[in-house]
Order: structure tokens, then sequence, then C-alpha cells
């Protein structure tokens, strides 16, 4: 048996069995060769199952089926483990380039891997492995700031680093993260306000005056704006 049937396996039992929700016990039980196959030869850096490489490859309605209606656990503990980390950025070294560079499928689907890794292991309380997948994720995000949909979040940096931070918390068995995390910053930067950037210290073509001149606070708002008097 290879991936490819393992999945296909999968695939069909989930088919013909129709489960309301499935976990690894369910794929234990009803699909034993291809789970025999995964425990063997679908692995994470620490041994276990790697699941969301197994999950992301079956069908989109099966894959919302992985652990729905599960409990999460509550209360996590957080704690700092470098090598857990390590074990990671050092497993996947030859594809740390893809956070600033895809050539071709083969680099989107180790990006989103490696990230994953990093997010499931912050998942468990790992602050080191959130750490490293936000700096990550930034620079991933980077790149995407220069395209239409996502050129609002410029100089957005501390709301975006909130925005990350909630989807390395959230993400569950959903397939790729780099496509929830595109679409959560896609539709959440829809209601941000372009920010203009430019110096203080410039004369305004209008009053002659610098820009700090026209500078006032919002009494009910808050909000500071320039003032421009055309008159």
């Amino acid at each position: 048996m290879n991936y490819n049937q393992a999945i296909k396996n999968l695939n069909r039992s989930l088919l013909k069995r129709n489960p309301p929700t499935f976990n690894q016990s369910w794929v234990r039980s009803c699909v034993r060769k291809s789970f025999d196959y995964f425990v063997k030869n679908i692995t994470t850096e620490f041994g276990d199952v790697n699941w969301d490489k197994i999950i992301c490859c079956l069908e989109h309605d099966y894959q919302k089926l992985w652990l729905k209606g599960a409990k999460l656990k509550k209360k996590v503990i957080l704690y700092e483990d470098i090598p857990e980390v390590e074990a990671i950025t050092t497993k996947y070294k030859e594809k740390l380039y893809t956070f600033l560079a895809q050539m071709d499928k083969e680099d989107k689907r180790a990006c989103d891997e490696i990230i994953i890794r990093l997010v499931r292991t912050a998942q468990k309380g790992n602050l080191l492995a959130k750490q490293k997948a936000i700096v990550f994720i930034k620079q991933l995000v980077g790149s995407w700031i220069e395209t239409e949909y996502f050129q609002y979040w410029r100089g957005y940096d501390d709301l975006l680093e909130v925005n990350i931070d909630r989807c390395i918390r959230r993400y569950r068995y959903s397939g790729s993260f780099i496509i929830y995390l595109r679409r959560t910053l896609e539709y959440s930067g829809r209601a941000l306000r372009p920010i203009e950037a430019y110096s203080l210290d410039e004369n305004s073509i209008i009053t002659e005056r610098s820009k700090s001149e026209s500078v006032i606070k919002d009494s009910e708002t808050g909000e500071i704006i320039i003032y421009s008097n055309k008159h």
C-alpha cells in the first residue's frame, strides 16, 4: 500500500459508512490497513501520526467531519520548549525559504505543512512555537500586503499580529492553514481605513504651513486628523 491508496481507502470508507463524525479511533477500527500505513509512514517529527497531512487530502466534505463536535481542551498549560521548535525547523530546514518565495505547488504544500506543525505545537501551549509561527507568518503576509486584497493592512502591524494570534488559537482540522489565514485577513481587512504616510514637517500646498500645525484631535472620538483650511 502507498499513500494514495491509503487516502483512497479512507475516502471510500467514509462514503460507504457516512459517519456524522470520525477520529483516530474510527480510522483504526474501520480502515485498519490505511491506519497501519499512516502509523508507520505519515508521522510528525515527534513520532505521532500527522493527521493534518492526512485530513487535508480527503474530500472537502469529509475534512469537516474530522473531530466534529469534539470538545476542545478549555485550559492549556503554557510552557517554553526550545527542542520542540528546533525539531520542526530542523526537519524542514531545506524548505524554510518558502515563507519568502514559493516556486511551485510543492513549495506551497511545504510552507503550509511547516506552519501547521508550529501552530499545533503552539496550541499545546509552547509559547516559543507560537513566537516562531508569528515570525514566519509575518514574512508570508508581507508579500500579500503588496496585493489589492491586503493593501489595507499597511500600517496596522499591531492589529495584524492580533489577528494572526487568533488564527493560531482557533485553527482546527480544516485543511490549509494558509488559506484559512488569507480568508480571515481578507475579510477583516475590508473594514480598515487606508493609512497614508507622510511627514508632518512638509508644507501644505494650500496653506503653505507645515502639516504639524494643522493636527487636531476630535474631542468626541479621540481621532487625530489633519485639518485642511481651503479658504
